[in-house]
């Protein structure tokens, strides 16, 4: 064998394990664990699996507002929409509003238990505010589980409950959140 072809050898050889090393080590990382991140980018709590909302109307009053085809972010609560409660709806107009073009692919929606809850303040203080009947609030609350009052939930534009926020979760937090899902949907 001439010195020509083991240099032609060895530059294939060299070639080969130049594609071939990053396979391997991908692998041995994949296999054993290592270089997996062990924490997620989301601020808020993942709701595995998502939960489906009851495909009805928010309001009997507009049947059209429903949880399809829009970004949805919600509060619920019982018997009276507390400060906590106030201070959510507050953040939800704000992430909309600060989504600039974006916020026609989100929805802000309020579900009350009763129409004490409800209040007169906030339609005037949250004039894109869908405030659900009670009677549809009823209907769609059991598939949100536990939860407390001003707790903020994220629902995508196929009706799933995909996101729970704490009360005091940062509204840029959930903004960021929202930004990121909206980047990458394509529906809604």
């Amino acid at each position: 064998m001439s010195n020509t072809q083991q240099q032609g050898r060895r530059m294939l050889l060299f070639i080969s394990l130049l594609f071939i090393t990053p396979i391997i080590a991908a692998m041995y990382m994949y296999l054993s664990g290592t270089a997996i991140p062990l924490s997620s980018i989301e601020h808020g709590e993942l709701i595995t699996p998502p939960r489906i909302l009851p495909e009805t109307a928010l309001n009997t009053s507009v049947p059209e507002q429903r949880f399809r085809d829009v970004w949805s972010l919600l509060v619920s609560a019982d018997s009276h929409c507390d400060a906590d409660c106030l201070v959510s709806l507050e953040k939800i107009r704000q992430v909309r509003l600060s989504l600039g073009p974006k916020m026609t692919r989100i929805q802000t929606v309020f579900l009350p238990a009763s129409e004490t809850a409800i209040g007169i303040e906030l339609a005037t203080e949250h004039p894109k505010l869908i405030i659900a009947s009670p009677e549809q609030s009823g209907i769609i609350r059991p598939t949100l589980g536990a939860y407390k009052n001003g707790e903020i939930f994220l629902v995508d534009p196929l009706g799933n409950l995909i996101m729970r926020y704490p009360q005091d979760a940062e509204m840029g937090n959930i903004r960021e959140d929202i930004t990121h899902l909206l980047k990458l949907s394509n529906i809604g």
